[in-house]
């Protein structure tokens, strides 16, 4: 993937989560914790749109900011679990149905959980329905050949979160 398109993404991803934060009165921690979700979001939808892959390089240190900056924020215990339980469901299919989800996919949806805190399992639910809408779609037009296909998830879980913020 070129350098360019992938900084464009990164920087588009990065300046709508900033303003969605701006628009919300965000404080500090979550104006700075949307800023690295959105950046993060970006260039790992470009990449996973290109290369069907989530590189840790990019979501690893992206999880472990926006958790810092979550707990810095004060955020409650509770508004983590239920996105959590998303997580930890998305694991268990992997793990029992390697073709389900990638770790990749799973390891962006925790970073949606510590993103996105309270709001990530409204934001996981919707890119999930959008991404089973569109494979439905893709099985209407193509038949049962459309089954076989590798669908980028990061697009539609980073669509849930940015209609999330934006809503």
């Amino acid at each position: 993937m070129k350098a360019t398109r992938l900084i464009g993404a990164a920087t588009a991803g990065g300046l709508l989560f900033f303003a969605a934060a701006v628009r919300l009165g965000a404080g500090d921690a979550e104006l700075a914790r949307l800023l690295i979700l959105g950046t993060a979001l970006g260039a790992l939808v470009a990449i996973d749109l290109a290369e069907h892959r989530i590189p840790n390089r990019i979501v690893l240190p992206a999880s472990l900011a926006c958790a810092g900056l979550l707990a810095a924020g004060g955020a409650h215990p509770r508004e983590v679990v239920a996105g959590l339980a998303v997580v930890f469901l998305l694991l268990g299919l992997t793990l029992i149905w390697p073709a389900s989800f990638g770790m990749g996919d799973v390891k962006l949806s925790l970073l949606l959980v510590v993103g996105l805190g309270g709001l990530a399992p409204v934001a996981l639910l919707l890119g999930l329905g959008l991404a089973a809408l569109f494979g439905g779609l893709l099985v209407l037009r193509y038949g049962r050949s459309a089954t076989s296909r590798l669908l980028p998830l990061a697009p539609f879980l980073g669509s849930g979160a940015a209609v999330v913020v934006l809503l």
